[in-house]
């Protein structure tokens, strides 16, 4: 029998120093943190797929990377058409808006909850807490996306989304 567990990932690489954008923010070292951002991705409180299936379609709860890569990809599009443009990598933008007066509107602080793992009976694997601000299990956060794509298309301070 197998047993499945279910968990995000997160932590530090020991291969990739710290990219500029992540300077100055608490509890990121020399090395480069992940995750930037977080969506919610649990099966109980996810978010809702299409599935189709020759001519069968089936809406139901979709969980994990299948369902927070494609919310993302989506909020950057609108992004991309609200700012009438490609805006590119916005990786330095979207950290630059975190470490701005608009964080808490542009991003939900998940503060509570981990990415710890039980698998099995007897095994687990001890992950990160959230905690205020930037962490390992969640990154900044899930998007309060009516603050953050006119902030992510109107570029930042300077100039560059």
């Amino acid at each position: 029998m197998t047993s499945f567990a279910n968990g995000s990932g997160g932590g530090f690489s020991k291969l990739f120093p710290r990219p500029a954008y992540q300077e100055g923010v608490p509890g990121i070292g020399a090395n480069r943190a992940v995750p930037d951002v977080a969506a919610s991705a649990d099966l109980d409180s996810g978010l809702a797929g299409l599935v189709r299936s020759g001519s069968s379609e089936v809406v139901g709860p979709m969980g994990g990377t299948s369902a927070g890569a494609p919310f993302w990809a989506g909020i950057m599009a609108i992004a991309d058409q609200y700012a009438g443009r490609d805006l590119g990598f916005v990786n330095p933008a979207i950290y630059e808006i975190a470490k701005s007066p608009q964080y808490h509107s542009a991003f939900n602080d998940v503060t509570k909850g981990t990415n710890s793992v039980r698998s099995l009976a007897t095994h687990r694997l001890t992950g990160y807490s959230a905690g205020p601000g930037w962490d390992p299990a969640t990154g900044w956060g899930t998007p309060g996306a009516s603050v953050l794509v006119p902030l992510l298309a109107g570029g930042t301070k300077t100039g560059k989304a």
